[in-house]
Protein backbone atom coordinates (compact mmCIF):
# COMPACT_ATOMS: atom_id res chain seq x y z
CA UNK A 1 0.00 0.00 0.00
CA UNK A 2 1.64 3.36 -0.68
CA UNK A 3 0.70 6.17 1.44
CA UNK A 4 1.67 10.12 0.43
CA UNK A 5 4.32 11.95 2.01
CA UNK A 6 2.06 14.43 3.34
CA UNK A 7 -0.99 13.50 5.49
CA UNK A 8 -2.95 16.44 4.10
CA UNK A 9 -4.54 17.96 0.41
CA UNK A 10 -1.74 20.28 -0.50
CA UNK A 11 -2.55 19.70 -4.06
CA UNK A 12 -5.74 21.11 -3.99
CA UNK A 13 -4.29 23.97 -1.59
CA UNK A 14 -2.27 24.42 -5.06
CA UNK A 15 -5.59 24.34 -7.15
CA UNK A 16 -7.53 27.42 -5.19
CA UNK A 17 -4.49 29.61 -4.80
CA UNK A 18 -3.73 29.28 -8.43
CA UNK A 19 -7.52 30.38 -9.36
CA UNK A 20 -6.85 32.87 -6.94
CA UNK A 21 -3.77 34.14 -8.89
CA UNK A 22 -5.88 34.40 -11.81
CA UNK A 23 -8.35 36.64 -10.30
CA UNK A 24 -5.89 38.49 -9.28
CA UNK A 25 -4.57 38.85 -12.61
CA UNK A 26 -8.11 39.78 -13.91
CA UNK A 27 -8.37 42.45 -11.24
CA UNK A 28 -5.08 44.14 -11.77
CA UNK A 29 -6.34 43.73 -16.20
CA UNK A 30 -9.51 45.66 -14.70
CA UNK A 31 -7.73 48.49 -11.97
CA UNK A 32 -5.47 49.38 -14.88
CA UNK A 33 -7.81 49.55 -18.08
CA UNK A 34 -11.29 50.54 -16.04
CA UNK A 35 -12.72 47.55 -18.32
CA UNK A 36 -14.49 44.55 -17.41
CA UNK A 37 -12.86 42.31 -19.83
CA UNK A 38 -10.32 43.09 -22.56
CA UNK A 39 -12.08 40.37 -25.03
CA UNK A 40 -15.49 39.76 -26.34
CA UNK A 41 -15.65 36.55 -25.19
CA UNK A 42 -14.87 37.15 -21.66
CA UNK A 43 -17.97 39.51 -21.68
CA UNK A 44 -20.46 36.56 -21.05
CA UNK A 45 -24.23 37.25 -20.70
CA UNK A 46 -23.61 41.44 -21.26
CA UNK A 47 -21.87 40.72 -24.83
CA UNK A 48 -25.12 41.31 -26.52
CA UNK A 49 -26.43 44.04 -24.89
CA UNK A 50 -22.97 45.29 -25.03
CA UNK A 51 -22.49 45.27 -29.12
CA UNK A 52 -26.35 46.24 -29.20
CA UNK A 53 -25.56 49.37 -27.71
CA UNK A 54 -21.96 49.93 -29.41
CA UNK A 55 -24.08 49.45 -32.87
CA UNK A 56 -26.69 52.05 -31.82
CA UNK A 57 -23.77 54.52 -30.97
CA UNK A 58 -22.37 53.72 -34.36
CA UNK A 59 -25.57 55.04 -35.97
CA UNK A 60 -25.50 58.03 -33.93
CA UNK A 61 -21.73 58.50 -34.97
CA UNK A 62 -22.51 58.82 -38.72
CA UNK A 63 -26.28 60.74 -38.29
CA UNK A 64 -23.96 63.67 -35.81
CA UNK A 65 -21.28 63.45 -39.03
CA UNK A 66 -24.21 64.36 -41.37
CA UNK A 67 -25.28 66.30 -39.47
CA UNK A 68 -21.94 68.68 -39.05
CA UNK A 69 -21.62 68.25 -42.54
CA UNK A 70 -24.50 69.57 -43.64
CA UNK A 71 -24.82 72.09 -41.52
CA UNK A 72 -21.61 73.58 -43.17
CA UNK A 73 -23.31 74.01 -46.31
CA UNK A 74 -26.54 75.57 -44.47
CA UNK A 75 -24.26 77.84 -42.70
CA UNK A 76 -22.75 79.12 -46.25
CA UNK A 77 -26.13 78.90 -47.89
CA UNK A 78 -27.50 80.99 -45.13
CA UNK A 79 -25.01 83.49 -45.51
CA UNK A 80 -25.49 83.50 -49.55
CA UNK A 81 -29.19 84.19 -49.09
CA UNK A 82 -28.96 87.37 -46.81
CA UNK A 83 -26.45 88.39 -49.42
CA UNK A 84 -29.12 87.82 -52.33
CA UNK A 85 -31.90 89.17 -50.40
CA UNK A 86 -29.17 92.70 -49.53
CA UNK A 87 -28.68 92.70 -53.36
CA UNK A 88 -33.01 92.97 -53.90
CA UNK A 89 -33.15 96.03 -52.11
CA UNK A 90 -29.92 97.28 -53.40
CA UNK A 91 -30.90 96.83 -57.23
CA UNK A 92 -34.62 98.35 -56.34
CA UNK A 93 -32.71 101.64 -54.79
CA UNK A 94 -30.19 101.80 -57.76
CA UNK A 95 -32.56 102.66 -60.33
CA UNK A 96 -35.94 104.36 -59.70
CA UNK A 97 -38.00 105.89 -62.32
CA UNK A 98 -37.52 109.76 -62.63
CA UNK A 99 -34.83 109.89 -60.49
CA UNK A 100 -32.17 110.15 -63.39
CA UNK A 101 -29.68 111.70 -60.55
CA UNK A 102 -27.79 115.29 -60.99
CA UNK A 103 -26.11 115.01 -64.43
CA UNK A 104 -27.46 112.31 -65.21
CA UNK A 105 -25.56 109.97 -63.38
CA UNK A 106 -28.07 107.40 -61.85
CA UNK A 107 -27.98 106.47 -65.90
CA UNK A 108 -24.35 106.81 -66.39
CA UNK A 109 -23.75 104.75 -63.48
CA UNK A 110 -26.67 101.99 -63.79
CA UNK A 111 -25.04 99.74 -65.84
CA UNK A 112 -21.27 99.25 -64.71
CA UNK A 113 -23.68 98.96 -61.10
CA UNK A 114 -25.70 96.21 -62.80
CA UNK A 115 -23.13 94.45 -64.25
CA UNK A 116 -21.12 94.41 -61.36
CA UNK A 117 -24.38 92.90 -59.17
CA UNK A 118 -25.22 90.59 -62.34
CA UNK A 119 -21.38 89.15 -61.77
CA UNK A 120 -21.60 89.06 -57.98
CA UNK A 121 -24.31 86.59 -58.35
CA UNK A 122 -22.92 84.38 -60.95
CA UNK A 123 -20.22 83.86 -59.21
CA UNK A 124 -22.19 83.16 -55.94
CA UNK A 125 -24.05 80.89 -57.27
CA UNK A 126 -20.98 79.09 -58.67
CA UNK A 127 -18.98 78.78 -55.27
CA UNK A 128 -18.62 75.31 -54.20
CA UNK A 129 -17.99 74.06 -50.21
CA UNK A 130 -15.28 71.75 -50.13
CA UNK A 131 -15.66 71.01 -53.71
CA UNK A 132 -19.33 70.58 -54.04
CA UNK A 133 -21.23 72.74 -56.03
CA UNK A 134 -24.28 74.25 -54.10
CA UNK A 135 -26.70 75.77 -56.77
CA UNK A 136 -27.23 72.32 -59.62
CA UNK A 137 -29.54 70.36 -57.67
CA UNK A 138 -28.31 67.07 -57.96
CA UNK A 139 -25.25 67.96 -60.44
CA UNK A 140 -22.71 68.74 -57.51
CA UNK A 141 -19.64 68.36 -58.89
CA UNK A 142 -19.46 70.97 -61.41
CA UNK A 143 -20.49 75.11 -61.67
CA UNK A 144 -24.09 75.24 -62.75
CA UNK A 145 -23.44 78.62 -64.63
CA UNK A 146 -20.89 79.60 -67.03
CA UNK A 147 -18.90 82.49 -66.45
CA UNK A 148 -20.01 86.16 -66.54
CA UNK A 149 -18.76 86.80 -69.65
CA UNK A 150 -20.14 83.83 -71.85
CA UNK A 151 -24.11 84.74 -70.15
CA UNK A 152 -23.51 87.67 -71.80
CA UNK A 153 -20.79 87.29 -75.06
CA UNK A 154 -21.11 83.70 -75.26
CA UNK A 155 -18.47 81.42 -75.80
CA UNK A 156 -17.30 78.21 -78.36
CA UNK A 157 -18.76 80.40 -81.05
CA UNK A 158 -22.34 80.32 -79.46
CA UNK A 159 -23.69 83.77 -78.83
CA UNK A 160 -24.78 84.83 -75.26
CA UNK A 161 -27.83 86.94 -74.01
CA UNK A 162 -26.41 90.24 -75.71
CA UNK A 163 -27.43 88.98 -79.05
CA UNK A 164 -30.98 87.05 -78.10
CA UNK A 165 -31.45 91.04 -76.75
CA UNK A 166 -30.84 92.01 -80.36
CA UNK A 167 -32.68 89.61 -82.35
CA UNK A 168 -35.68 90.26 -79.91
CA UNK A 169 -35.43 93.83 -80.38
CA UNK A 170 -35.35 93.41 -84.02
CA UNK A 171 -38.86 90.74 -83.89
CA UNK A 172 -40.60 93.81 -81.34
CA UNK A 173 -39.91 96.44 -83.98
CA UNK A 174 -37.85 98.04 -81.93
CA UNK A 175 -35.07 98.09 -84.22
CA UNK A 176 -34.39 97.10 -87.88
CA UNK A 177 -32.28 94.70 -88.81
CA UNK A 178 -31.36 91.12 -89.75
CA UNK A 179 -32.74 88.20 -87.93
CA UNK A 180 -30.95 84.88 -88.59
CA UNK A 181 -34.64 82.96 -88.23
CA UNK A 182 -34.56 78.94 -88.69
CA UNK A 183 -36.05 77.76 -90.67
CA UNK A 184 -34.89 79.37 -93.70
CA UNK A 185 -32.34 82.56 -94.63
CA UNK A 186 -31.99 85.30 -92.41
CA UNK A 187 -35.28 87.69 -92.90
CA UNK A 188 -35.28 91.79 -92.65
CA UNK A 189 -37.30 92.60 -89.49
CA UNK A 190 -40.14 94.84 -89.79
CA UNK A 191 -40.00 98.25 -90.47
CA UNK A 192 -42.97 99.37 -88.35
CA UNK A 193 -42.56 100.66 -85.15
CA UNK A 194 -44.18 97.50 -83.03
CA UNK A 195 -44.96 95.54 -85.84
CA UNK A 196 -48.25 97.19 -86.28
CA UNK A 197 -49.58 98.55 -89.41
CA UNK A 198 -50.95 102.38 -90.01
CA UNK A 199 -53.33 102.79 -92.67
CA UNK A 200 -54.79 106.30 -93.69
CA UNK A 201 -55.57 104.98 -97.42
CA UNK A 202 -59.21 105.84 -96.31
CA UNK A 203 -60.17 109.60 -96.40
CA UNK A 204 -60.80 110.18 -92.66
CA UNK A 205 -60.19 106.93 -91.30
CA UNK A 206 -56.98 106.30 -89.78
CA UNK A 207 -56.82 101.91 -89.13
CA UNK A 208 -54.13 100.84 -86.37
CA UNK A 209 -53.69 96.82 -87.30
CA UNK A 210 -51.18 93.83 -85.45
CA UNK A 211 -49.20 92.28 -88.43
CA UNK A 212 -49.45 88.90 -88.99
CA UNK A 213 -51.06 86.62 -86.91
CA UNK A 214 -52.54 87.19 -82.95
CA UNK A 215 -50.81 84.29 -81.68
CA UNK A 216 -46.88 85.47 -82.58
CA UNK A 217 -45.44 86.86 -79.09
CA UNK A 218 -43.50 90.06 -80.57
CA UNK A 219 -43.95 93.75 -80.59
CA UNK A 220 -47.04 95.45 -79.84
CA UNK A 221 -50.71 93.84 -79.08
CA UNK A 222 -54.07 95.98 -79.45
CA UNK A 223 -55.85 95.90 -76.13
CA UNK A 224 -58.29 98.63 -75.45
CA UNK A 225 -58.87 102.00 -77.50
CA UNK A 226 -61.29 105.18 -76.14
CA UNK A 227 -61.80 108.35 -76.76
CA UNK A 228 -63.61 111.63 -74.60
CA UNK A 229 -64.57 113.22 -78.14
CA UNK A 230 -68.10 113.34 -79.24
CA UNK A 231 -69.60 110.24 -80.95
CA UNK A 232 -70.27 112.59 -83.96
CA UNK A 233 -66.44 113.68 -83.66
CA UNK A 234 -64.52 110.51 -83.46
CA UNK A 235 -65.99 106.98 -83.88
CA UNK A 236 -64.29 103.93 -82.71
CA UNK A 237 -64.47 100.67 -84.36
CA UNK A 238 -63.20 97.28 -82.89
CA UNK A 239 -63.87 94.35 -85.30
CA UNK A 240 -63.63 90.78 -84.87
CA UNK A 241 -60.72 90.31 -86.74
CA UNK A 242 -57.19 88.10 -87.05
CA UNK A 243 -55.44 89.97 -86.81
CA UNK A 244 -56.86 92.65 -84.57
CA UNK A 245 -57.54 96.13 -85.55
CA UNK A 246 -58.94 99.40 -84.26
CA UNK A 247 -60.88 101.89 -86.43
CA UNK A 248 -60.81 105.78 -85.44
CA UNK A 249 -63.13 107.55 -87.96
CA UNK A 250 -62.96 110.94 -87.97
CA UNK A 251 -66.32 112.08 -88.84
CA UNK A 252 -66.65 115.67 -87.46
CA UNK A 253 -64.00 117.39 -85.81
CA UNK A 254 -62.53 117.05 -82.48
CA UNK A 255 -62.85 119.67 -79.67
CA UNK A 256 -59.62 120.96 -78.55
CA UNK A 257 -58.44 118.35 -75.24
CA UNK A 258 -59.93 115.99 -76.36
CA UNK A 259 -58.53 112.48 -76.49
CA UNK A 260 -57.78 109.27 -77.86
CA UNK A 261 -56.30 106.59 -75.66
CA UNK A 262 -54.73 103.51 -77.07
CA UNK A 263 -54.35 100.45 -74.89
CA UNK A 264 -50.76 98.59 -76.27
CA UNK A 265 -49.64 95.02 -74.48
CA UNK A 266 -46.12 94.42 -74.59
CA UNK A 267 -44.08 91.43 -74.75
CA UNK A 268 -43.01 91.17 -70.96
CA UNK A 269 -46.61 90.95 -70.40
CA UNK A 270 -46.85 94.67 -69.26
CA UNK A 271 -49.19 97.50 -70.60
CA UNK A 272 -49.01 100.98 -71.57
CA UNK A 273 -51.02 103.96 -73.18
CA UNK A 274 -50.61 106.00 -76.06
CA UNK A 275 -52.42 108.89 -75.67
CA UNK A 276 -53.39 111.66 -78.03
CA UNK A 277 -54.73 115.14 -77.43
CA UNK A 278 -56.68 117.05 -79.82
CA UNK A 279 -54.71 120.86 -79.95
CA UNK A 280 -55.42 123.62 -82.05
CA UNK A 281 -51.80 124.84 -81.14
CA UNK A 282 -49.64 125.48 -83.86
CA UNK A 283 -47.36 123.92 -83.98
CA UNK A 284 -48.60 120.95 -81.36
CA UNK A 285 -47.07 120.09 -78.90
CA UNK A 286 -45.60 116.23 -78.06
CA UNK A 287 -48.12 114.04 -77.47
CA UNK A 288 -51.07 116.06 -79.38
CA UNK A 289 -52.44 116.12 -82.70
CA UNK A 290 -53.79 119.72 -85.27
CA UNK A 291 -57.28 119.97 -85.28
CA UNK A 292 -56.77 121.18 -89.30
CA UNK A 293 -59.42 122.73 -91.87
CA UNK A 294 -61.43 119.67 -92.42
CA UNK A 295 -62.10 116.14 -90.24
CA UNK A 296 -59.83 114.27 -93.34
CA UNK A 297 -56.64 116.58 -92.59
CA UNK A 298 -57.66 116.50 -88.74
CA UNK A 299 -57.39 112.40 -89.27
CA UNK A 300 -54.14 112.75 -91.53
CA UNK A 301 -52.60 114.95 -88.65
CA UNK A 302 -53.67 112.11 -86.23
CA UNK A 303 -52.48 109.46 -88.43
CA UNK A 304 -49.19 111.03 -88.16
CA UNK A 305 -48.93 112.21 -84.54
CA UNK A 306 -49.81 108.46 -83.93
CA UNK A 307 -46.96 107.51 -86.01
CA UNK A 308 -44.88 109.35 -84.04
CA UNK A 309 -45.80 108.14 -80.54
CA UNK A 310 -45.63 104.70 -81.63
CA UNK A 311 -41.93 105.04 -82.47
CA UNK A 312 -41.12 106.85 -78.88
CA UNK A 313 -43.08 104.04 -77.07
CA UNK A 314 -41.30 101.94 -79.49
CA UNK A 315 -38.03 103.11 -78.36
CA UNK A 316 -38.68 103.67 -74.76
CA UNK A 317 -41.26 101.03 -72.95
CA UNK A 318 -41.36 98.30 -75.83
CA UNK A 319 -37.44 98.36 -75.54
CA UNK A 320 -37.24 98.08 -72.13
CA UNK A 321 -40.19 94.82 -72.35
CA UNK A 322 -38.15 93.53 -75.47
CA UNK A 323 -34.83 93.60 -72.96
CA UNK A 324 -36.98 91.74 -69.77
CA UNK A 325 -38.50 89.46 -72.67
CA UNK A 326 -35.04 88.48 -73.97
CA UNK A 327 -33.75 87.75 -70.28
CA UNK A 328 -36.89 85.19 -70.19
CA UNK A 329 -35.95 83.95 -73.29
CA UNK A 330 -32.55 83.26 -72.86
CA UNK A 331 -32.24 82.69 -68.78
CA UNK A 332 -35.00 80.15 -69.53
CA UNK A 333 -36.20 77.84 -66.39
CA UNK A 334 -35.06 74.85 -68.90
CA UNK A 335 -31.66 76.30 -68.93
CA UNK A 336 -31.71 76.53 -72.56
CA UNK A 337 -31.94 79.90 -74.52
CA UNK A 338 -35.56 80.44 -76.42
CA UNK A 339 -35.01 82.47 -79.75
CA UNK A 340 -37.46 84.05 -81.86
CA UNK A 341 -37.95 82.08 -85.50
CA UNK A 342 -40.36 81.90 -88.20
CA UNK A 343 -42.86 79.15 -89.60
CA UNK A 344 -42.63 80.58 -93.18
CA UNK A 345 -38.88 80.39 -94.70
CA UNK A 346 -37.81 83.93 -95.14
CA UNK A 347 -40.45 84.93 -93.33
CA UNK A 348 -41.01 87.73 -90.32
CA UNK A 349 -40.42 85.87 -86.62
CA UNK A 350 -43.52 84.56 -85.49
CA UNK A 351 -42.86 81.90 -82.88
CA UNK A 352 -40.09 81.17 -80.00
CA UNK A 353 -38.06 77.88 -80.05
CA UNK A 354 -35.40 76.37 -78.06
CA UNK A 355 -32.04 76.61 -79.31
CA UNK A 356 -28.60 74.89 -78.15
CA UNK A 357 -26.87 75.00 -81.42
CA UNK A 358 -25.94 78.69 -81.62
CA UNK A 359 -26.78 79.38 -78.31
CA UNK A 360 -24.57 78.76 -74.61
CA UNK A 361 -26.82 76.96 -72.04
CA UNK A 362 -26.79 79.26 -68.99
CA UNK A 363 -27.55 76.53 -66.76
CA UNK A 364 -26.46 72.85 -66.54
CA UNK A 365 -27.76 71.93 -63.32
CA UNK A 366 -30.70 69.46 -62.72
CA UNK A 367 -33.79 69.99 -63.03
CA UNK A 368 -36.62 69.06 -60.12
CA UNK A 369 -39.35 66.83 -61.34
CA UNK A 370 -42.69 69.06 -61.88
CA UNK A 371 -44.65 69.59 -58.41
CA UNK A 372 -41.61 68.75 -56.94
CA UNK A 373 -39.62 71.41 -54.90
CA UNK A 374 -35.89 71.98 -55.53
CA UNK A 375 -35.04 71.36 -51.51
CA UNK A 376 -35.71 67.98 -52.48
CA UNK A 377 -33.07 67.02 -54.66
CA UNK A 378 -30.55 66.92 -52.39
CA UNK A 379 -31.10 65.39 -48.91
CA UNK A 380 -29.30 63.92 -45.99
CA UNK A 381 -30.51 61.33 -43.26
CA UNK A 382 -30.17 62.84 -39.45
CA UNK A 383 -32.05 60.25 -37.62
CA UNK A 384 -33.50 56.97 -38.32
CA UNK A 385 -36.56 58.42 -39.90
CA UNK A 386 -35.54 61.94 -40.62
CA UNK A 387 -34.22 63.35 -43.56
CA UNK A 388 -33.43 67.33 -43.97
CA UNK A 389 -33.92 68.50 -47.68
CA UNK A 390 -31.06 71.75 -48.61
CA UNK A 391 -30.92 70.76 -52.77
CA UNK A 392 -30.52 74.19 -54.52
CA UNK A 393 -31.41 75.15 -57.79
CA UNK A 394 -30.26 78.23 -59.91
CA UNK A 395 -32.90 78.55 -62.27
CA UNK A 396 -35.25 78.98 -59.15
CA UNK A 397 -38.01 82.04 -59.54
CA UNK A 398 -35.84 83.89 -56.93
CA UNK A 399 -32.68 83.84 -58.01
CA UNK A 400 -34.17 83.93 -61.80
CA UNK A 401 -35.83 87.38 -60.93
CA UNK A 402 -31.90 88.69 -60.26
CA UNK A 403 -30.11 87.18 -63.01
CA UNK A 404 -32.56 88.44 -65.65
CA UNK A 405 -33.24 91.73 -64.44
CA UNK A 406 -29.43 92.77 -63.38
CA UNK A 407 -28.26 91.18 -67.07
CA UNK A 408 -31.03 93.38 -68.83
CA UNK A 409 -29.56 96.00 -66.95
CA UNK A 410 -26.23 95.43 -67.71
CA UNK A 411 -26.23 95.60 -71.35
CA UNK A 412 -28.79 98.75 -71.67
CA UNK A 413 -26.96 102.26 -71.62
CA UNK A 414 -28.85 105.72 -70.97
CA UNK A 415 -26.92 108.29 -73.40
CA UNK A 416 -27.01 111.36 -70.67
CA UNK A 417 -27.97 114.80 -72.22
CA UNK A 418 -24.73 116.06 -72.59
CA UNK A 419 -23.87 112.89 -74.73
CA UNK A 420 -26.88 113.32 -76.40
CA UNK A 421 -25.57 116.74 -77.01
CA UNK A 422 -22.01 115.21 -78.52
CA UNK A 423 -23.78 113.08 -80.93
CA UNK A 424 -25.29 115.91 -82.44
CA UNK A 425 -22.85 118.32 -82.76
CA UNK A 426 -22.59 117.93 -86.50
CA UNK A 427 -25.86 119.45 -86.28
CA UNK A 428 -25.15 122.45 -83.92
CA UNK A 429 -22.20 123.31 -85.80
CA UNK A 430 -24.18 123.45 -89.42
CA UNK A 431 -26.86 125.11 -87.86
CA UNK A 432 -24.09 127.52 -86.74
CA UNK A 433 -22.74 128.37 -89.92
CA UNK A 434 -25.69 129.35 -90.87
CA UNK A 435 -25.98 133.27 -91.42
CA UNK A 436 -27.16 135.26 -88.35
CA UNK A 437 -30.91 135.67 -88.20
CA UNK A 438 -33.90 133.98 -88.67
CA UNK A 439 -32.15 130.88 -90.37
CA UNK A 440 -29.93 130.25 -87.86
CA UNK A 441 -32.11 131.15 -85.01
CA UNK A 442 -34.69 128.44 -86.99
CA UNK A 443 -31.84 125.58 -87.12
CA UNK A 444 -30.46 126.15 -83.58
CA UNK A 445 -33.82 125.23 -82.91
CA UNK A 446 -34.21 122.30 -84.85
CA UNK A 447 -30.95 121.36 -82.86
CA UNK A 448 -32.42 121.88 -79.38
CA UNK A 449 -35.62 120.25 -80.14
CA UNK A 450 -33.52 116.91 -81.75
CA UNK A 451 -31.54 116.46 -78.43
CA UNK A 452 -34.32 117.13 -75.99
CA UNK A 453 -36.49 114.19 -77.95
CA UNK A 454 -33.11 112.14 -78.04
CA UNK A 455 -33.24 112.74 -74.22
CA UNK A 456 -36.40 111.88 -73.47
CA UNK A 457 -35.88 108.80 -75.44
CA UNK A 458 -33.04 108.22 -72.96
CA UNK A 459 -34.95 109.16 -69.53
CA UNK A 460 -37.85 107.02 -70.88
CA UNK A 461 -35.79 103.90 -71.37
CA UNK A 462 -34.45 104.18 -68.26
CA UNK A 463 -38.38 104.51 -66.54
CA UNK A 464 -39.33 101.67 -68.46
CA UNK A 465 -36.36 99.61 -67.27
CA UNK A 466 -36.64 100.97 -63.70
CA UNK A 467 -40.21 100.19 -63.45
CA UNK A 468 -39.90 96.67 -65.05
CA UNK A 469 -36.72 95.96 -62.31
CA UNK A 470 -39.34 96.80 -59.51
CA UNK A 471 -41.51 94.75 -60.47
CA UNK A 472 -39.55 91.80 -60.97
CA UNK A 473 -37.81 92.68 -57.69
CA UNK A 474 -41.23 93.20 -56.07
CA UNK A 475 -41.03 92.59 -52.06
CA UNK A 476 -44.90 91.79 -53.37
CA UNK A 477 -43.67 88.62 -54.50
CA UNK A 478 -42.25 87.14 -51.42
CA UNK A 479 -44.51 85.09 -51.18
CA UNK A 480 -43.94 82.77 -54.51
CA UNK A 481 -42.33 79.51 -54.31
CA UNK A 482 -38.65 79.56 -55.22
CA UNK A 483 -38.44 83.53 -53.77
CA UNK A 484 -35.51 84.50 -51.95
CA UNK A 485 -37.45 84.70 -48.75
CA UNK A 486 -38.94 81.57 -48.92
CA UNK A 487 -35.49 79.13 -49.82
CA UNK A 488 -34.56 81.42 -46.86
CA UNK A 489 -37.14 80.31 -44.81
CA UNK A 490 -36.62 76.93 -46.00
CA UNK A 491 -32.96 76.83 -44.77
CA UNK A 492 -34.15 78.10 -41.62
CA UNK A 493 -36.47 74.91 -40.82
CA UNK A 494 -33.42 72.66 -42.09
CA UNK A 495 -30.74 73.96 -39.68
CA UNK A 496 -34.07 74.25 -36.94
CA UNK A 497 -34.34 70.06 -37.41
CA UNK A 498 -30.38 69.87 -37.51
CA UNK A 499 -30.30 71.45 -33.86
CA UNK A 500 -33.18 69.82 -32.89
CA UNK A 501 -31.54 66.27 -33.96
CA UNK A 502 -28.23 67.10 -32.47
CA UNK A 503 -29.73 67.87 -29.40
CA UNK A 504 -31.90 64.56 -29.84
CA UNK A 505 -28.45 62.43 -30.21
CA UNK A 506 -26.66 63.95 -27.52
CA UNK A 507 -29.31 62.70 -25.19
CA UNK A 508 -29.32 59.63 -26.41
CA UNK A 509 -25.77 59.02 -26.54
CA UNK A 510 -25.46 60.18 -22.89
CA UNK A 511 -28.17 57.58 -21.77
CA UNK A 512 -26.22 54.88 -23.83
CA UNK A 513 -22.49 56.12 -23.01
CA UNK A 514 -24.09 55.36 -19.20
CA UNK A 515 -25.36 51.56 -19.85
CA UNK A 516 -22.49 51.04 -21.62
CA UNK A 517 -20.09 51.82 -18.62
CA UNK A 518 -22.84 50.03 -16.34
CA UNK A 519 -21.69 47.15 -18.73
CA UNK A 520 -18.23 46.93 -20.04
CA UNK A 521 -16.90 49.13 -17.04
CA UNK A 522 -15.85 48.45 -13.05
CA UNK A 523 -15.50 50.61 -10.20
CA UNK A 524 -12.13 51.18 -9.83
CA UNK A 525 -12.27 51.70 -5.97
CA UNK A 526 -14.61 48.43 -6.19
CA UNK A 527 -11.67 46.80 -7.79
CA UNK A 528 -9.24 47.94 -5.43
CA UNK A 529 -11.05 46.52 -2.57
CA UNK A 530 -11.49 43.56 -3.67
CA UNK A 531 -7.57 43.36 -4.84
CA UNK A 532 -6.81 44.16 -1.11
CA UNK A 533 -9.02 41.52 0.23
CA UNK A 534 -8.03 38.99 -2.62
CA UNK A 535 -4.37 39.59 -1.98
CA UNK A 536 -4.98 38.99 2.32
CA UNK A 537 -6.83 35.82 1.55
CA UNK A 538 -3.87 34.94 -0.85
CA UNK A 539 -1.04 35.69 1.67
CA UNK A 540 -2.96 33.94 4.52
CA UNK A 541 -3.24 31.31 1.84
CA UNK A 542 0.53 30.85 1.02
CA UNK A 543 1.25 30.75 4.50
CA UNK A 544 -1.31 28.32 5.16
CA UNK A 545 -0.26 26.10 2.34
CA UNK A 546 3.67 26.48 3.19
CA UNK A 547 3.08 25.10 6.58
CA UNK A 548 0.57 22.18 5.81
CA UNK A 549 3.42 21.29 3.43
CA UNK A 550 5.56 20.44 5.99
CA UNK A 551 3.32 18.34 8.08
CA UNK A 552 4.54 14.41 7.53
CA UNK A 553 4.97 11.39 9.28
CA UNK A 554 8.68 11.31 8.75
CA UNK A 555 8.95 15.09 9.95
CA UNK A 556 6.64 14.21 13.00
CA UNK A 557 8.72 11.58 14.08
Amino acid sequence: MIVNKSMFPVQTGFGVISKMQDKFATLQMQLGTGDKASKLSEMGRDLPLSLSVRSRLGSIEGFSANIDTVNLRLSFLDKTMTRFDKMEGEARNAAIPGQYGTGGINMATLPSLSAARFDEIVTMLNEDVAGRYLFGGKNTDKPPLLTTDALLNGEGGKSGYTEVVRQRRIADGVDDGVVAASPGPPVIAPLAPGRLTIDGTTPGTVTLGEDGTAAHPFGFKLSTISTTAASTAVAITTPATVPKTFGIAFTGQPASGDNINVGLKLPDGTETQVKLTATSEVPPPPGTFLIDATPDQTAANYQTALGQALERTAKTDLRAASAFAAANDFFHEDGTAWVPTTSVPGGKPDGLAPNSTNFVQWYTGSQAPAGQSARQSVSAAIDDASRVNYGMQANESGFLGLIRSQAALAISTYPSEAEVRGDLESTRLAAMAQPEGPLRSSALAAYEGKVQASYRLSTGFFDGMATRQQSELSEGQNSEAGSIEIITMDIGIAMKSLENATDRHKTYKSQLDNLLSDVETVSKEDVAMEILALQTRLQASYQTTSMVAKLSLVNFI
